[in-house]
């Protein structure tokens, strides 16, 4: 992903001021060094230098970072932590492999929706040793997937996918005034359809043709995430060939990690692919925005009888430092009739999820969660909002854990409901 001058270069920008490992999660909760964002710099150089092997505790270290961009923000000397980890981790994988679990998600699973359904589904009877916890959405891990994280509540997998209830094309009631492309991602097209349906009827109301491309597939984060680039890639032309038929004039995103892949890790992708393929990404990445980002400035709701409703709002790390969206999320909240935005201590701070992090990870996930969670309580909110679902995962989680009265929602499912 990287190459070894560009990853050096990286870390000798680096004047060990110490601003990373101050706000670094995963150093606040292991105060080690070695775990700060400053201490994996100074490995990654000894790595590249051939001082330190790739072995299993320098991938223990590198796994141990939520990729949430916290340190790249702070740091006075502009290292980018994620072009270290990133180059590592693909390092990590070409010299040591990766478990078969893997290999054979990433090159089999992923690459094929049908299949990758039924995998789920398989998944799904296991929930089933699990009694419902909560609102009975929720579900322990059963004893014998505890490798995920002992104790985890999880969502029950959807009887039908997004893609097997919504057509291709989605049109409004009136002329489309736009024609969009819908990109949900693997959370909501298996587990959430109901964010994915509630996004197609916000965008309809508003005018505008949404296209749900069904070749579509994984944005493929998890996959170059964990350093596996080949089919990483794969992933990244499935998508864009699946997308590029349809005339479109953006495509839409309700997922902060998938809105990140596809407009700024596919770049970085292509780098030593033909012009051809860098075009091509660049075109493609160029349309993609978040919903809050295009619905901004549009969504005007009429006032409503409704209950008052107290609300607050959490920046998940891949929206808000990783596409700089802060501010529209909360313009929409705020004209939502009888909704009242109430500001947690601390909204931009981790959640601990991380995407796969916090399954691997389990008992780190929860420290670094537990700040976040005593944030949201205090507002005395009754709903905590989120444009992320691998957040709204890990707050389900940790809020249901403590047996708390909180819901969580996705940003469009309030605006949906405001309008419904």
């Amino acid at each position: 992903m990287y190459s070894e001058k560009i990853m050096i270069q990286e870390a000798e920008k680096c004047s060990r001021c110490g601003v990373c490992a101050a706000v670094c999660p995963v150093f606040r909760e292991l105060q080690k060094e070695t775990y700060s964002s400053r201490g994996k710099t100074e490995i990654a150089k000894a790595l590249v230098a051939g001082e330190l092997p790739y072995s299993a505790y320098t991938e223990d270290l590198f796994s141990k970072c939520l990729l949430c961009l916290t340190c790249k923000g702070a740091c006075p000397a502009g290292v980018d932590q994620g072009k270290l980890i990133l180059g590592i981790r693909a390092e990590l994988a070409k010299r040591r492999g990766l478990p078969l679990s893997k290999k054979i998600a990433f090159k089999y699973l992923l690459k094929n929706r049908s299949l990758f359904g039924k995998a789920l589904k398989t998944f799904s009877y296991l929930q089933m040793f699990s009694p419902p916890r909560g609102n009975g959405q929720l579900r322990h891990l059963p004893f014998f997937l505890s490798a995920f994280g002992r104790g985890r509540l999880i969502p029950d997998i959807s009887a039908k996918p997004l893609r097997k209830q919504v057509p291709e094309v989605n049109s409004p009631s009136r002329p489309a005034n736009m024609r969009v492309g819908f990109f949900p991602g693997c959370f909501i097209d298996f587990v959430a359809p109901d964010i994915g349906r509630a996004l197609i009827r916000v965008l309809n109301r508003q005018g505008v043709e949404v296209v749900f491309p069904k070749k579509q597939t994984c944005c493929g984060i998890p996959v170059f995430m964990s350093g596996d680039l080949e089919n990483g890639l794969d992933l990244l032309k499935m998508n864009i060939e699946a997308f590029a038929p349809h005339k479109l004039d953006a495509v839409i995103t309700a997922c902060a990690t998938c809105g990140t892949a596809l407009k700024e890790s596919y770049k970085v992708l292509v780098e030593e692919q033909n012009e051809e393929w860098k075009n091509r990404v660049q075109t493609f990445s160029g349309q993609v925005q978040d919903i809050a980002e295009f619905l901004s400035g549009k969504v005007k709701l009429p006032p409503t009888n409704k209950e008052p409703l107290p609300v607050t709002y959490h920046d998940p790390c891949h929206l808000n430092r990783g596409q700089g969206i802060l501010t529209q999320p909360r313009e929409i909240l705020k004209n939502i009739s009888g909704v009242t935005l109430v500001e947690m201590h601390d909204p931009q701070r981790c959640c601990g999820g991380g995407g796969s992090f916090s399954f691997y990870n389990y008992d780190l996930s929860q420290q670094i969660s537990r700040s976040k969670i005593e944030d949201i309580e205090a507002t005395k909110a009754k709903v905590v909002v989120t444009g992320c679902p691998g957040c709204m995962l890990q707050l389900e989680d940790q809020l249901g854990q403590k047996d708390s009265s909180v819901a969580v929602k996705h940003l469009i499912q309030l605006v949906d409901e405001a309008e419904g």
